[in-house]
């Protein structure tokens, strides 16, 4: 499974960038569930996919950072020493 981390920031802070983002992105991957999944936080989305293509022109039409096993695992492991 491949992450793209898109922040709630520039480019996509102004206007109708984020509208204009989530439709293209269902127009080109469908619905989430078929070829990809979006998970929203307070500070960032992120879209995960499981096709290599389908991340690369994603993260190439966003501008989003591709996110490692690692560093999801890292931050997953944060949080739960946070909330003990």
């Amino acid at each position: 499974m491949i992450t793209i981390r898109v922040p709630w920031s520039d480019p996509y802070n102004h206007g109708d960038a984020w509208n204009e983002l989530l439709a293209w992105t269902v127009e080109t991957f469908g619905l989430p569930g078929d070829r990809m999944q979006f998970h929203p936080t307070e500070n960032y989305m992120d879209f995960t996919f499981d096709d290599e293509h389908d991340a690369l022109m994603f993260q190439l039409k966003s501008s989003g950072h591709r996110r490692t096993e690692n560093e999801i695992t890292t931050e997953h492991v944060g949080r739960m020493i946070q909330w003990l």
